[in-house]
């Protein structure tokens, strides 16, 4: 009597228990990060008579956490390739859509002020038709300045996303660090690690996943993880992290760079091109690859149209018999001074000598001690000359050293065309300034001039591209940029569908089978139940017999 009594008890009990593994399945079923919790039933023991076995009931051996580690592994690694994409197109598209609008664009403007300055060649002396070509000019340089302003926007965006990607990352491995210590705390009271903190642990494994490319160790036994850049670095190892840290670079410092601080707390630059996934690897590769193609091809357009325009524009006349000036007038190139400069003082006066021969090109310029040393961005020299020189001369540009005073180390980076689509404007103050004619044959009156001006829209002024093949060159750029990143979108978001599917078949909750599963315990509960009011009306039997 007293064995159908135990029985009947530990049926209810793990009947009970069940339930409640049950229903905190069917109530977390909606959790994002939650991972089904799974019973498992096991004998309570018994004893060996003559007659045979006789058990004592069941017992609850166990509460697993649904959970498989290589499809964790897969689905962060999914969810970094799909971030860098996604991180890069928020950005491209911007980009895209400036270039590609083909009702009102650059290229558009440029053939407008060719096509006035073609209907002004027809008659040189109309006024609305000159006019139309000083409207057109400042139409031009507007587009050039509107476009310009929107990539240095898009520059000042990419910094305040980077240095946000910077803040989640080290929040992440700060808590992440806390979970690792609270888990080793519980292990080592309970030798089980509980689920909600392995649940919130791989919760954060994953955030951080989307931010950067990263490595995980899991100690299977006390449930911590230890986390490693994609170059073997740590960010968290047991319960101390490591930080990243955003700032503006000491050779520009409207570009924001990411640092490691290692435990020693000294900080070295991040090599961009080593972090290759997550959010902070799409805009590295964004500002790297496209807005910094965008605004070196865009500057250059911008310093070759009206560096040809003004030195053509110089040799005519306007309708009063006045030489023709600058038709554009120019933003002053300048050099940028490394913040940990010694001197702390700038270059002198940068002069464009032969536009023909200025490049869109990022140059480091150091002192020595003894020369003055140019590097290409590739890391060429591009020349050298020794302390005391006048003037530093390369590739189309001279750079006043008078009076300059520089300490060994001190460093400059320099791009003679950076800022010239933001920074042109229209020289002349009204139509009648525009030069159209010459003097060499038939007097102020013609269109001699124009005509010269006119075939610059023909010449090969840009690697062996006109201005509007050059625009359409970059627009290509760009495009074929945004078209690869998209279908690489496409792509990634079928693997992370996949990814999380078979996480979610291993881990997640299935409303349905949860249903059945609860029914069932339900019935063994009632069945528990009936043997209890069994042995209990066996019991009154007993007692009632005199």
């Amino acid at each position: 009597m007293n064995n159908l009594f135990s029985l009947a008890k530990s049926g209810l009990s793990v009947a009970q228990s069940a339930l409640n593994v049950v229903g905190s399945n069917l109530t977390n079923g909606m959790t994002e990060t939650y991972s089904r919790r799974n019973i498992v039933i096991g004998e309570l023991g018994g004893l060996s008579t003559a007659n045979g076995f006789y058990g004592y009931g069941a017992k609850v051996s166990n509460v697993n956490r649904a959970y498989d580690a290589f499809a964790n592994q897969q689905l962060r690694g999914s969810v970094s390739n799909w971030a860098s994409l996604n991180g890069r197109m928020e950005q491209l598209s911007d980009i895209d859509d400036m270039l590609g609008d083909e009702s009102d664009n650059i290229s558009v403007s440029m053939n407008n002020l060719f096509k006035s300055m073609a209907a002004l060649s027809l008659t040189p002396d109309d006024g609305p038709a000159r006019s139309a070509v000083f409207s057109s000019i400042g139409v031009m340089t507007q587009r050039f300045n509107e476009s310009g302003k929107r990539l240095s926007a898009l520059e000042k965006s990419t910094n305040t996303h980077i240095e946000q990607s910077v803040k989640d990352i080290n929040s992440f491995t700060d808590q992440l660090a806390e979970v690792n210590k609270q888990l080793e705390r519980a292990q080592a009271q309970n030798s089980t690690p509980p689920a909600d903190l392995l649940d919130q642990r791989d919760a954060l494994l994953e955030k951080m996943s989307e931010q950067i490319g990263i490595n995980v160790t899991e100690n299977n036994i006390t449930g911590r993880v230890d986390v490693t850049l994609q170059d073997g670095r740590p960010l968290v190892f047991g319960d101390s992290s490591h930080k990243l840290e955003a700032s503006p670079s000491n050779e520009d410092p409207t570009k924001t760079i990411v640092s490691y601080r290692d435990s020693n707390g000294t900080l070295t630059q991040i090599d961009e091109q080593a972090i290759t996934k997550g959010r902070l690897s799409g805009l590295f590769k964004f500002r790297r690859e496209d807005l910094e193609v965008a605004r070196h091809e865009l500057d250059q357009i911008a310093f070759q149209i009206s560096s040809r325009m003004n030195e053509q524009h110089r040799q005519g006349f306007d309708p009063e018999g006045n030489p023709g000036g600058d038709l554009f007038s120019l933003p002053a190139i300048k050099a940028i001074a490394n913040s940990n400069n010694i001197s702390k003082n700038d270059l002198g006066a940068i002069t464009v000598s032969n536009f023909r021969d200025v490049r869109s090109e990022n140059y480091s310029i150091e002192f020595d001690g003894t020369n003055w040393n140019v590097n290409g961005e590739d890391g060429r020299l591009v020349k050298q000359i020794p302390m005391g020189a006048a003037s530093l001369e390369f590739d189309g540009i001279t750079i006043d050293l008078t009076g300059i005073s520089a300490s060994a180390g001190d460093k400059f980076s320099l791009n003679p065309m950076a800022g010239y689509a933001e920074g042109i404007s229209r020289a002349i103050k009204s139509p009648q300034e525009f030069a159209a004619a010459d003097l060499s044959g038939s007097g102020v009156g013609n269109n001699l001039n124009l005509e010269e001006m006119l075939k610059i829209q023909n010449e090969k002024l840009i690697g062996g591209n006109t201005l509007t093949e050059a625009y359409s060159s970059l627009v290509g750029k760009i495009g074929a940029n945004a078209r690869a990143v998209k279908s690489g979108i496409t792509s990634a978001e079928i693997d992370l569908d996949t990814k999380y599917n078979v996480k979610q078949a291993l881990s997640g909750v299935d409303m349905n089978e949860e249903t059945v599963n609860m029914q069932m315990y339900m019935q063994y509960y009632q069945a528990n139940a009936q043997i209890l009011q069994t042995a209990n009306t066996l019991f009154d039997s007993l007692l009632s017999i005199k």
